[in-house]
């Protein structure tokens, strides 16, 4: 991702506002949810190295646009393919892993290895941010997309690579009745995935969001690429580094302090960089990138355990649609405070809605998962 650092200087560079910023992103996002649950039952059906293949030719041929476009509508083309393309890896690539170690009679070690792919990405998320930052200061900000799309062509090759293990097949016919029937289950029926999902859902629109936000908030604050970069750079590290040890990060804090720094403290983020100075607004923000390094893995473990291998895509594809309308809710607001109050409002009344549904969900995986808090 060589764009974070400058995404925001790009897009008031081609003339769109705070809201414009936020509208693109939840377009993109309501564009991914709209396939995510099809996509993902597609994955368990044909493959997950399948849909891989190709959302990676979707996810290049996306910043392709981007490169060559300036107005919102361009934009705005290149979002909805990278959503379609986003809809198809999404699941598919935590469903694959989990398989892959269950394959072997290793999924005791998910956590691990999520948590160490986590880490690799946002390693090299920094890598980019510094790359992307010492091309729009020596080239453009478009050079910078031009070459984002060089990295995103990587994963198709990538993608095709990939070894796809055996597993349990689907029970009873595909098709929309079977779809409708896993999203009732895993919404509904079964009570410890649907927390899981829930709680996932919740952290996933505030963490989303916070990637936006931060970008927006380091505008408002005056700050350039010099400034963003070093800042972006050392919060992608600070997630790397948390994920890279998820396993001994959560045996450390335990698992009640673990989960309770992901329902209070996460949402409350929000509301502390709109209403603290700078230099603590910036601490509060450090810390929440630390919960976040562990906070994904860690949840995303929840829901595969407690999931059927033969519909683990389709029920992660269901977390990641709850992310992105909530998202396409939430983000679309905060710039709207933005423009027409302050930033510092936006952010106080994005924190106090998160807080209440991450309550919600607290207090569900507290009562259907009891043992998620128990230490071990």
């Amino acid at each position: 991702m060589l764009i974070m650092p400058i995404v925001a200087l790009f897009y008031n560079d081609n003339g769109l506002t705070s809201f414009d910023i936020f509208l693109l992103q939840a377009i993109y996002s309501i564009s991914v949810a709209l396939l995510e649950i099809p996509s993902g039952y597609m994955a368990d059906i044909v493959g997950r190295k399948k849909s891989l293949i190709l959302g990676s030719i979707l996810g290049t041929l996306g910043y392709v646009i981007y490169s060559f476009s300036t107005t919102f509508s361009g934009f705005l083309s290149a979002e909805i393919i990278l959503g379609l393309g986003g809809s198809l890896i999404s699941g598919a690539d935590s469903a694959l892993l989990f398989d892959s170690l269950a394959a072997t009679r290793m999924q005791h070690r998910y956590l691990q290895f999520e948590g160490r792919i986590t880490s690799l990405g946002h390693f090299a998320e920094t890598g980019a941010a510094i790359c992307g930052g010492v091309i729009a200061v020596f080239f453009s900000y478009r050079a910078v997309y031009i070459s984002q799309a060089a990295i995103a062509a990587l994963a198709i090759p990538a993608s095709i690579l990939l070894l796809e293990p055996g597993r349990d097949k689907h029970h009873g016919r595909p098709g929309l009745s079977h779809i409708l029937l896993v999203c009732r289950n895993a919404i509904f029926t079964n009570r410890q995935l649907s927390s899981s999902i829930y709680l996932s859902s919740v952290t996933g629109v505030a963490t989303l969001c916070m990637a936006w936000t931060a970008q927006i908030y380091f505008v408002t604050r005056g700050f350039d690429e010099i400034t963003i970069t070093p800042l972006w750079v050392t919060l992608n590290l600070t997630v790397a580094v948390v994920a890279a040890v998820t396993a001994k990060a959560v045996k450390t804090l335990g698992n009640r302090i673990a989960f309770l720094l992901i329902i209070l403290y996460i949402p409350l983020t929000y509301i502390l960089l709109g209403t603290l100075s700078l230099v603590p607004a910036l601490i509060s923000l450090y810390l929440f990138y630390s919960v976040r390094g562990y906070a994904t893995p860690l949840l995303k473990d929840l829901i595969n355990q407690n999931c059927e291998s033969s519909t683990r895509a389709t029920v992660l594809s269901i977390r990641n649609l709850f992310v992105r309308f909530g998202f396409a809710l939430l983000g679309p607001s905060i710039g709207w405070m933005s423009n027409n109050y302050s930033l510092s409002s936006g952010l106080i009344l994005a924190g106090l809605i998160l807080l209440f549904f991450s309550s919600i969900a607290g207090f569900r995986l507290a009562r259907f998962l009891p043992e998620s808090f128990q230490n071990q």
